[in-house]
């Protein structure tokens, strides 16, 4: 595997199925999966329930709820009212020197949010808006609630992780090396780009230029424009997709508040160019695998538009090209501009319905009230119902499962997952699929922790004498390096493995290791498979300390950090964990040879808590 740093990387569950909705044929597959445990058939769903003054209804029922899928009605499992309840602090012994652990600090409330303000798809105008309404909403957030911060641009960035202090998320935010200020988006048009791109081809006509060459240069521009667009889609899915990873390790519902000027559904064929569908493009694929991880991760979007209330770009003062000079042209250019401003408006809003409705959530648009409607979603978003039910449908056909959730006796407004796909038994399994853990792996992103483990890092010993074997991935590498040993302990509760009839414990864990410098560039890393085939002798062992694993990597001179990762390919289920190495000691180790082949020095993991449980 190549890391290379980048500043674009195609990779956060029922979220874009409007845009899935858009690019597929079949109406049936075009809408999101709720929150689907696959392997024992059981459907799990968030409903917000709101009365005629939009304020959350409390103290219902199971039996005043009623679900159908496709139609027939299905029998509610469980019920569960989410009052919002507060953090608990979780209590961490300490940790032995050189040893560190992605078990989270403390156990979050019924319902965490997400604030990400995306730079990439929205103007740096608008963005300013949204930064002055954030600071606005901020200083009157009411006690209580736990909220982290992400920007979007070339890629998701971290900014600050959950907490209830209002003073750390107002620090977060004005702090411009954390990243969360507004900034240029390297891939959005803006109206003088479009303004410009037309004034070349009239430039072109005015100098009698031939028609294949007015026609090339028009072919050029829709394809940049094109690659633009599809850089856009694709970080912002790749953004998702972690986003779903990180918040996956997390009980209860999730808000991602997603402050965006615009997200676009497809690129459709123009008909206007001589190759009207070279510029096209499809991501079904890609929606609908982060579709399933959003709804795996329990996500609910909420869209807000960042540009306030809508104004078209006629009266901007960019809005009239040069060389527009006659009156009748004037007009026809500002009728084409309003034609165009009105169209992509409403399929912009269109696109935030779609996206909130499918997962549960509510978009806001044409409002200059964002920190009003920030405080709605904080409000409504934390007051809901969890129900389940198994589908009465048995198939595992690939499908699309509608879903329906109706209150007896009552009418208020609904907001739940619309539906889910299945899985299809009979479609094979991809070739050479893209590596789950490989977008968790940039620097800066927070710690993930789907699959909890320990891992003890410091210098080996002894040091590889001169003109060893590097260990590592990087080919390249040069220059003086010191290996450090990285000794893995990794909770068995989170990762799965079959028992054969002959006792014997099979799994499949991949762990990855990198090492970063100040500028986030990597210096060296490390991907390793391991194929278990365990004894229960030893299976027994790893259920007191977890799966040992051992890995050893070359890291250069300027190396600050060292980013690990845990993936299993059967529950799927990943692990992610930053440590800088100015906190791993300067220790002599014992040499790893010495030890026993089987558990070699077994990591103690933490011992069992509610908070912390590890086997």
């Amino acid at each position: 595997m190549s890391l290379r740093r980048c500043t674009y990387c195609p990779v956060l569950a029922a979220v874009f199925v409007g845009l899935l909705h858009a690019q597929t044929s079949a109406p049936d597959s075009a809408k999101p999966s709720s929150t689907f445990q696959k392997n024992v058939r059981v459907v799990l769903l968030d409903v917000v329930v709101t009365d005629s003054k939009d304020e959350p209804v409390r103290g219902l029922q199971k039996q005043n709820f009623e679900a159908f899928e496709d139609g027939k009605p299905q029998t509610i499992l469980s019920f569960e009212e989410h009052k919002g309840a507060p953090p608990v602090q979780a209590k961490i012994p300490p940790m032995p020197p050189d040893v560190f652990t992605n078990f989270p600090v403390s156990t979050p409330p019924d319902t965490i949010n997400v604030l990400l303000l995306d730079a990439l798809n929205t103007p740096l105008a608008d963005q300013a808006y949204v930064h002055s309404q954030m600071v606005k909403y901020l200083k009157k957030i009411q006690p209580g609630m736990q909220m982290a911060i992400f920007t979007l641009a070339s890629r998701l960035r971290f900014v600050q992780g959950f907490t209830t202090d209002s003073s750390v998320l107002l620090a977060a935010l004005n702090d411009k090396k954390r990243g969360a200020s507004p900034q240029l988006s390297p891939l959005l048009r803006t109206t003088t780009d479009d303004n410009t791109d037309e004034q070349l081809l009239a430039d072109m006509a005015t100098a009698h230029a031939s028609q294949g060459a007015i026609q090339a240069l028009q072919q050029f521009q829709a394809d940049t424009s094109s690659f633009e667009l599809d850089s856009r889609i694709i970080i912002t899915l790749q953004a998702f997709q972690q986003l779903a990873h990180y918040l996956a390790g997390f009980p209860g519902r999730k808000n991602i508040v997603w402050f965006s000027s615009s997200f676009p559904l497809s690129v459709f064929p123009d008909p206007t160019l001589q190759d009207s569908f070279d510029v096209m493009r499809q991501y079904g694929d890609q929606i609908r695998s982060t579709a399933d991880l959003l709804t795996d991760a329990q996500v609910a979007i909420y869209p807000i538009a960042a540009e306030g209330l809508d104004t078209d770009p006629t009266y901007e003062a960019s809005g009239i090209p040069a060389g527009v000079t006659g009156g009748y042209t004037a007009l026809q250019r500002q009728n084409k501009e309003l034609r165009d401003a009105s169209f992509n408006r409403n399929a912009s809003h269109d696109t935030l319905d779609e996206i909130a409705k499918d997962s549960g959530g509510e978009a806001f648009y044409n409002t200059n009230g964002l920190n009003d409607a920030l405080a709605r979603v904080m409000r409504n978003g934390s007051r809901y119902y969890t129900l389940s039910y198994t589908p009465t449908d048995k198939r595992m056909d690939g499908g699309y499962r509608r879903i329906e959730i109706k209150l007896r006796d009552a009418k208020y407004k609904l907001s739940y997952r619309r539906g889910y796909f299945t899985e299809d038994a009979k479609k094979p399994a991809a070739v050479n699929p893209p590596d789950p853990l490989r977008p968790l792996m940039e620097p800066g992103l927070p710690d993930f922790s789907q699959i909890l483990y320990e891992i003890k890092v410091s210098p080996s010993n002894p040091q590889p004498a001169a003109g060893a074997a590097r260990a590592g991935d990087n080919t390249k590498l040069k220059g003086p390096v010191t290996r450090y040993s990285a000794d893995f302990a990794i909770s068995t509760k989170d990762v799965k493995f079959e028992t054969t009839p002959d006792g014997m414990h099979h799994g499949n864990i991949e762990v990855s290791l990198v090492a970063y410098d100040h500028d986030a560039n990597p210096l060296n890393w490390l991907v390793r498979t391991t194929e278990m085939s365990i004894t229960p002798q030893l299976y027994a062992a790893f259920l007191q300390g977890g799966v040992q694993l051992h890995e050893e990597i070359d890291v250069p001179e300027g190396t600050i950090s060292l980013r690990t990762g845990v993936y299993d390919s059967a529950s799927k289920k990943v692990g992610s964990l930053e440590i800088p190495l100015s906190e791993v000691r300067d220790s002599v180790r014992s040499s790893r040879d010495e030890m026993p082949t089987v558990a070699r020095n077994l990591i103690p993991l933490l011992p069992y808590s509610p908070y912390l449980p590890i086997n």
